[in-house]
Order: C-alpha cells, then sequence, then structure tokens
C-alpha cells in the first residue's frame, strides 16, 4: 500500500516556521515503513525541522517501493525501516544506490547493534537512526540535506563545468585555436594539440618550454614576439601579436597569438595564457588582394593613356569635329569589348581565337571573314593591342574595304613557325623587335580580296598608325601594312614569350 502524508493534517497554522527564513524549502521524503505509529512518529520528528516542507509519501512494501524508486519523485530523502514482513533495509538500500544514488538514504531501525549500522554505512547509508533515540532523527536529517544540497550542487556545477569545456574545446577546434599556457618561473609551456599543429607540429611535447617555441618563430621576428610577450607581462595588456613561424619542412607560416597575463593575488605575473590561429591563408590572401589593387591601379592607368591617345589621335585624324564623337565612341566601345573579355577571364589573358571572334564574329557568321590558326594564349597587354588593331582593320573593310561590298571576304589566319627569319616582314614598316633565330615567332596576316579597288591613303590616319607604330611597339615584333589594289594586307610577326605563346 501507498499512503501520503500531508503535514496540513496536523497543523492548522504556520508558525512552526522561523520568523525571517522566508518560504520553507520544499522536501520530498520516501519513508519504506511497515508500522503504522513509527510512521506517524517519523513524521512528527520531521516536521520539528525548521526552514522546511516535508511532503512524505509512504510505502510498506518491496514492490511499492521498487515502483515508487522507478516511477516517483523526484526525492529529497529516502527513510527506511531495517526490518519488514517482505523486505529487508539492506536490499532497499541496494535499490535506492543503484536508482537514486544522489538522495540520502537513513535507517530509522528499531534493531540494536553496532554491526548492523557499520554494514548499513559500509554499503552506502547516509546514517543510522535507532526509534529508541528518535530525537537524533532532526539532526542526522538537517545534516544530511544540507550535505546533499551540496553535494548535487558541486555535481552540478562540475557537470556545467565539463559541458562547458567541451563547448569550449568545440569551439576552439571547429575555429581552428589552440590553446597554450606559459608558466614564467619554469618557463614551461603547455599547448593543445592545435596549437602545436599550427606550428607543423604533430606531438605537443615538442614545444615544451618557451625557448623550444622561440626556435620555430623566424629569426626576424624572434625579438618582435620576446618584446610582446615582455609587454603583455609588464604593463598588463592584452597581448595580441602576428609572426612568421617555420615548420620542420622549411616553409614559412603565420601564427596568430592572443591571451593575457595570470597574476597572484599580490598582483605578481605568475604566466601567460590564450589561443594561437594559423593565419597563413589570410595572410596570402591579404597580399594577392594587395597585387591585385596595384594591378587594378596599374591597369586603371593605362586605360586611361590609351583613351587619352585615342581621344588626341582620333581628334588628329577626322577631317572634321562632327566626325569625331561617332569614331571616338567606336574605339572606346572596341577597348570596352576587350576589357569585357578579360574581365570573363579574370584577367588571366585571352586566346587568339577568341580576340579575334570578339571583333569578325558577325561577319563570320555571314560567311564574309575566314579566321583559323593554331591555339594561341595572349597576356592582357597583348590581348587588348590586337583587338585594337583587328577593330581599325575591320572598320576600315567595313567603310572602304572587302566588307563595303557585297562579294568582298577577309582571310585572318596565323601560325606558329619555329624558324622565325622565315616569317620576317619584307616591306612595311619593320619593329624594333626582330626574332632570334630559333626563338619562333607567331606570324598573322590579315587579307582583303573581292572589294573594291584599294586607293592608298595620302595621309596615315589613326587606324594606320595603331598598327604600324603602336602595336609594333607593343608586341616587339615586325609589322608590314600595304594598301594593294586588291585589298589591303597586314602580316604581323610576333616573337613568341611569356606574352604570346602555343597552348
Amino acid at each position: 500500500m501507498t499512503n501520503r502524508i500531508d503535514p496540513s493534517d496536523c497543523s492548522d497554522s504556520l508558525e512552526w516556521l522561523p520568523v525571517g527564513l522566508g518560504l520553507p524549502i520544499p522536501c520530498r521524503v520516501l519513508l519504506l515503513e511497515d508500522n503504522g505509529m513509527d510512521a506517524d512518529l517519523v513524521r512528527e520528528h520531521l516536521l520539528m525541522i525548521d526552514g522546511h516542507d516535508f511532503d512524505i509519501q509512504r510505502v510498506d512494501t518491496r514492490q511499492s517501493f521498487i515502483d515508487a524508486v522507478t516511477e516517483g519523485g523526484p526525492y529529497d530523502l529516502i527513510l527506511s525501516d531495517f526490518d519488514l514482513p517482505d523486505f529487508d533495509g539492506m536490499s532497499a538500500l541496494a535499490i535506492a544506490r543503484d536508482r537514486l544514488p544522489r538522495v540520502p538514504f537513513i535507517f530509522v531501525s528499531g534493531m540494536l547493534g553496532e554491526e548492523n549500522a557499520i554494514e548499513a554505512l559500509k554499503k552506502g547509508a547516509t546514517d543510522y537512526v535507532v526509534k529508541l533515540r528518535m530525537e537524533r532523527l532532526q539532526v542526522v536529517v538537517r545534516r544530511a540535506l544540507v550535505e546533499a544540497r551540496d553535494r548535487n550542487e558541486l555535481a552540478d556545477k562540475r557537470k556545467a563545468l565539463a559541458e562547458s569545456e567541451a563547448r569550449l574545446r568545440f569551439a576552439l577546434e571547429a575555429g581552428g585555436l589552440g590553446s597554450w599556457e606559459l608558466t614564467l618561473a619554469t618557463d614551461r609551456l603547455h599547448v593543445s594539440a592545435i596549437c602545436a599543429a599550427n606550428l607543423g607540429l604533430p606531438d605537443p611535447s615538442e614545444i615544451a618550454t618557451y625557448d623550444m617555441l622561440l626556435d620555430r618563430v623566424h629569426p626576424d621576428d624572434r625579438e618582435y614576439q620576446r618584446a610582446m610577450v615582455r609587454q603583455a607581462v609588464s604593463t598588463g595588456s592584452a597581448l595580441d601579436m602576428e609572426y612568421r613561424t617555420i615548420w620542420p619542412d622549411g616553409s614559412v607560416h603565420w601564427v596568430q597569438v592572443r591571451g593575457r597575463g595570470v597574476y597572484d593575488r599580490d598582483g605578481i605575473p605568475t604566466g601567460l595564457a590564450g589561443v594561437s590561429l594559423n593565419i597563413t591563408a589570410r595572410k596570402k590572401t591579404e597580399e594577392r588582394q594587395f597585387l591585385l589593387l596595384e594591378e587594378l591601379n596599374h591597369r586603371v592607368k593605362n586605360t586611361l593613356a590609351m583613351v587619352q591617345s585615342i581621344a588626341k589621335q582620333t581628334l588628329r585624324a577626322t577631317p572634321s569635329a562632327e566626325v569625331f564623337p561617332d569614331a571616338f565612341q567606336s574605339r572606346l566601345r572596341a577597348l570596352a569589348q576587350a576589357h569585357d573579355l578579360l574581365t570573363r577571364r579574370q584577367w588571366q589573358g585571352a586566346s587568339l581565337s577568341e580576340i579575334a571572334a570578339l571583333t569578325l564574329e558577325p561577319h563570320v557568321d555571314a560567311g564574309r571573314v575566314r579566321v583559323g590558326g593554331p591555339p594561341v594564349k595572349l597576356a592582357t597587354g597583348v590581348a587588348v593591342s590586337l583587338h585594337l588593331a583587328f577593330h581599325e582593320l575591320a572598320t576600315n573593310a567595313a567603310k572602304y574595304g572587302a566588307l563595303s561590298d557585297e562579294s568582298g571576304r577577309i582571310d585572318l589566319i596565323w601560325e606558329i613557325m619555329r624558324d622565325a627569319t622565315a616569317g620576317r616582314c619584307n616591306g612595311g614598316h619593320i619593329g624594333a623587335g626582330i626574332p632570334e633565330p630559333g626563338q619562333g615567332a607567331l606570324v598573322l596576316r590579315w587579307r582583303e580580296s573581292g572589294g573594291p579597288p584599294v586607293v592608298p591613303p595620302t595621309r596615315r590616319g589613326f587606324g594606320s598608325r595603331l598598327i604600324e607604330r603602336g602595336l609594333a611597339h607593343e608586341l616587339e615584333g615586325d609589322v608590314a601594312l600595304a594598301f594593294d589594289p586588291a585589298g589591303v594586307r597586314c602580316r604581323l610577326v610576333i616573337p613568341l614569350s611569356s606574352r604570346v605563346s602555343p597552348q
């Protein structure tokens, strides 16, 4: 049977509470007792304990005790008789210790004998009270509750600390952060596995001292590292520094270290503690960003210079101010097209076929232009220069040459010649840079046919000067431009190099 004893049945007021202590502490008690009078006696003594509000659940059989322990609770205290008709207190103790190990278990027994008490305490009982000395129950229960509360609070704090440490370890591992602690008196350094890995070391014991750490620091950064550590210890300021380290394979890496000093009660520094992070990837990214900014600045300057040159040359070559806007805008669009293509290629250059198609694709689709040759990769500057040259040739062909007549055609063919002298231009403007024998060269040929007869110009316009002078200078090659009556001819011989190379 199970019988719940309510303290309110025995008192009409709360005058038993001590003044000034506020609300009583609730306390659930599981009482294993087969004798009703003894159960009432226990209840009366519990009610005499100040500052607690006892809720007592009484059981008197083995099964009811097991059910209460398994499904009831939570309990703050278990009180048990030592000898029951179908059960014994030691068995109840074993069940309680297995199911509710943190709950105090006190025997309240009518059986005398030190042997029973000693055996019970050995088995895990909190205390042993003889019914003939029931007044002792109050002291025993009060002490047991206080000790249990302290133990539970300590256990909860330890659990919370362990969980916090686990979360911290997870956060450190997820962020690639290594922890470290330096003891100043002994120069001993305790580091985590991640901290050692940030220095390229598989075993933390390889940097067990500060001097062993300094051996891993780049020679040019060691004095800086020492100075930052001294400053953090002497001033109490946060340690925050970045320096290079040399890994066992000789490679150089960057590490960021943050920490603070550790001090005793008298304010004397005893050590440093903090975290480390491998920032090599970030440093490489920053270096690349800096180079990209420098490259962007260089390209902007070059582009502005090219726009300025196009404006001057176009203005000089146009017969009237009314014609200037269309000519200038056309050349700016050609420049923008080249930049768009290079941007899509992340400014890593472009292929010769892409540059040719960029200008001549509409005419290629119409069957008016034939473009062909082996794969050739062009650097950024070469790609822009060739595109502008093709644009000028195509514009001239559309106005006056092969593309101005429905029967006209253009052939843009190129080849790689390993004997550079074989591709040397005969006639026309010769550039300053002639390929050395055996160096090899890219030879491009522009040939118009089927158009109206070509009349040589009386003066060189912007397009001619761009091709004959600017292109020859930019590409360090030979350029020959001829205004043959059958069609314009242009031949370019460009030495093979890192800027112009077969794919």
